[in-house]
């Protein structure tokens, strides 16, 4: 029988489905949540299990994008088409539950489909997801949890709180008393230590979370509490960074010795009564000396802790002559939200409402060395800040280094008479702006009541002040909203 090849009409052509032109309206699809066109490209010969060829998620399949998204309906699809629920992208070793665990908790908003990531997580445990597959850096699901429901429904689905990996979930949790509970109730080894030896303790003492130190304390061998990291430090002086006296207090009590480190890590950061715990705890009678390379902040809490107020008053006045743009203690502890050190220091009387000098002239100055190319405000400031001590360190350019390429500007001083700072670090506007700034209303009455000006502008470019950055960046809440108003002096409107 003789077989005609068929006429050249009737002969289906094969379908790309691999190229990047044939695969970026597909996967457009199931990023934006359109479950309709992905059903069409599934019968025109896409797959589940397509890998994406192309661009900055190379690697990932549909199901791993729709798990991202907390798409719920479009896993449900994908599951359906009996996607590979354990698929890991070759690059960075996720997979789709992986990143729903990542991901959940976190902020979205869609028109085209609904975000549900409790939903998709559960789709994906029911349809036999592992929990305790890890990345390529060997991360876990439960590390990478935003919220105390994702990591209950992973435990639920089997997920192991000891499973070996070099970042331990107790450890990246310690911060949160809930999460500690959930995961020591799992069985999470209590004296668990990470690749550089830091443990749970030291990490939830470092933030300053009471709660979760004594859950850990409750539960943890006497030689656990005392072990110490690669570096030689212990939980304690952990704590003292984290300037929780009422944990300096609980360790000292459990027998952590007090070291000099210690003290030095509690003074430089103004957490002046955990500075007097260790001090009392060392049975020294004098307190330390500066050393050379001390901070100003550190050498003012210190004349603050020797009782010596018109010292430290005076050593605080002299670096703000020369700050030049460097931030101040109190900016420092502003940032920092140190309530402590800033009544502290406000009671020395120093200037609440202090900036840094206002510039000579702040023009745009060409960087062609850059990526972008584009031009940076640069700020020209007046003596001292001249000083040839107080110019940027090496590799931060001048006005005049930075135009060298291009010649030299009209406006540029002549080198060695002026000096310009660079905006990375440069700091503008007082205390009470960055308190707003952060939304520290405690800060921000302490500052109002030792003389700070509302409306008071900055010296710098946009020239706002405390009340400009309220109106600007309101608070979320409504009654913090009313107290800042109140406070700032706003009329309402």
């Amino acid at each position: 029988m003789l077989h005609l090849p068929a006429h050249p009409a009737e002969t289906e052509p094969a379908r790309d489905t691999t190229s990047a032109q044939a695969q970026i309206p597909f996967f457009d699809a199931v990023e934006r949540g359109r479950t309709r066109e992905v059903e069409a490209f599934l019968a025109q010969g896409f797959g589940a299990n397509d890998v994406q060829g192309y661009g900055f998620n190379l690697g990932d399949s549909p199901l791993m994008k729709a798990a991202q998204q907390g798409n719920a309906q479009m896993v449900k699809l994908l599951l359906r088409r009996h996607a590979d629920v354990d698929y890991r992208n070759e690059n960075d070793g996720e997979t789709a539950l992986f990143r729903a665990a990542k991901f959940a908790g976190s902020d979205g908003v869609s028109d085209a489909y609904v975000i549900d990531y409790r939903q998709t997580l559960a789709l994906l445990l029911k349809a036999g997801a592992n929990p305790d597959t890890p990345d390529r850096n060997g991360g876990l699901p439960l590390f990478f949890a935003r919220t105390t429901w994702v990591i209950r429904a992973l435990l639920a689905a089997g997920a192991d709180p000891n499973a070996a990996t070099r970042n331990p979930p107790l450890i990246e949790h310690a911060h949160d008393p809930a999460r500690v509970r959930l995961l020591l109730a799992a069985g999470a080894r209590p004296d668990v230590r990470d690749a550089q030896g830091a443990s749970a303790l030291a990490a939830a003492a470092g933030k300053g979370r009471l709660e979760s130190v004594r859950q850990l304390l409750a539960v943890m061998s006497p030689d656990a509490v005392r072990g110490t990291d690669a570096d030689g430090h212990n939980a304690l002086d952990a704590a003292a960074s984290g300037g929780d006296a009422r944990i300096v207090r609980l360790l000292l009590a459990k027998g952590l010795p007090a070291t000099e480190g210690a003290l030095r890590a509690a003074v430089a950061q103004g957490h002046l009564q955990a500075a007097r715990l260790l001090h009392r705890a060392m049975g020294q009678a004098s307190w330390p000396s500066p050393e050379a390379d001390a901070t100003a902040e550190a050498r003012v809490y210190l004349l603050i802790l020797q009782q010596k107020p018109q010292e430290a008053l005076a050593a605080y006045r002299t670096f703000e002559a020369v700050a030049c743009g460097r931030k101040t203690p109190l900016a420092s502890a502003v940032d920092a939200g140190n309530t402590e050190a800033v009544r502290a220091l406000l009671a020395l009387g120093i200037d609440v409402n202090y900036q840094t000098p206002a510039p000579l002239r702040s023009e745009l100055v060409p960087q062609p060395h850059t990526s972008s190319g584009l031009p940076r405000l640069v700020h020209v400031l007046p003596p001292p800040c001249n000083d040839a001590s107080l110019v940027p360190a090496a590799g931060a350019p001048t006005l005049v280094e930075a135009t060298l390429p291009v010649g030299r500007l009209p406006f540029a001083p002549a080198p060695g008479t002026e000096s310009v700072l660079p905006s990375p670090g440069f700091w503008t506007g007082s205390a009470l702006m960055r308190a707003v700034e952060r939304d520290n209303l405690e800060i921000a009455q302490l500052l109002v009541a030792a003389g700070a000006d509302p409306a008071l502008r900055s010296n710098y470019p946009p020239h706002a002040s405390a009340q400009t950055w309220l109106r600007a960046r309101p608070p979320s809440h409504g009654g913090s909203l009313v107290a800042w108003r109140k406070l700032l002096k706003l009329n309402r409107r």
